[in-house]
């Protein structure tokens, strides 16, 4: 198994590829990046012993989570005429 540093690096690898692409407006690719990192900090918040590092990767996954549920209403939306 990858080790929690790793993980968390993928996790904002994967991130930062969200936010490129939320910027530029592909919001579906977007989405699918914010949830792959979600799932991987969910593995690593069940993993680490530290209280405050838990709570900041979790801090970290409810803004993504956020983003892929404002992105769910905007991509469910019809849109403006």
């Amino acid at each position: 198994m990858p080790s929690q540093k790793a993980i968390i690096s993928t996790a904002l690898a994967k991130a930062s590829t969200a936010v490129q692409l939320d910027n530029s407006q592909y919001y579906s690719g977007a989405r699918k990046y914010y949830i792959e990192a979600c799932e991987l900090l969910d593995q690593v918040i069940t993993r680490v012993n530290n209280e405050p590092d838990r709570e900041k990767l979790d801090r970290v996954r409810i803004a993504y989570a956020h983003r892929i549920q404002q992105l769910d209403e905007a991509l469910e939306a019809p849109p403006e005429a």
